[in-house]
């Protein structure tokens, strides 16, 4: 009877260490991919002679023609075209071989974080580059053709939003 005890106490203090080890192990490894994520920006950014910083959130906004007028805000429904690269370079999608824009409106989930964040920072006009860590992006699900913790870069132009306010 003793040695029973001493079995079902051994297999339970074994399978609380596994969930342990299994818990501990999955919150390490998405801290270790967004540091990752982090690193590899850096380096594009650094590797590409790139003259931007990360916002607080992550994003990198590099901005080649300013627009005119106000930027769109929450609950504004904006038109634009992107072109979304993997971090190698190679073209997933591409707004420009659509015969019209992609018109959303801001704050309805309608767009990755990233990109809605990039979009409220441009006013009409206004043509920009964006590095997306895949935490502002699709973050651990695949999006296909995107996969799993891609990292992202869009070039964004403006052409036109309607404020809610207006």
């Amino acid at each position: 009877m003793r040695i029973r005890l001493k079995y079902i106490v051994y297999l339970c203090s074994l399978l609380i260490f596994i969930i342990m080890a299994v818990t501990s192990c999955s919150i390490d490894t998405y801290a270790t991919k967004k540091n990752d994520a982090n690193q590899e920006i850096l380096s594009y950014i650094a590797d590409n002679d790139i003259d931007a910083t990360p916002k607080t959130s992550g994003l990198v906004f590099i901005p080649i023609n300013e627009g005119e007028g106000e930027c769109p805000e929450s609950g504004d429904k904006v038109a634009f075209h992107y072109k979304g690269y993997y971090m190698n370079g190679e073209v997933f999608d591409n707004s420009y071989d659509k015969s019209y824009p992609l018109i959303v409106q801001l704050g309805s989930n309608a767009l990755i974080k990233g990109m809605e964040e990039a979009l409220m920072m441009m006013k009409k006009g206004a043509k920009a580059m964006v590095v997306v860590p895949f935490y502002l992006a699709y973050n651990d699900r695949e999006y296909a053709p995107v996969p799993p913790y891609s990292n992202l870069i869009f070039e964004l132009e403006v052409i036109d939003f309607i404020s809610v306010t207006e």
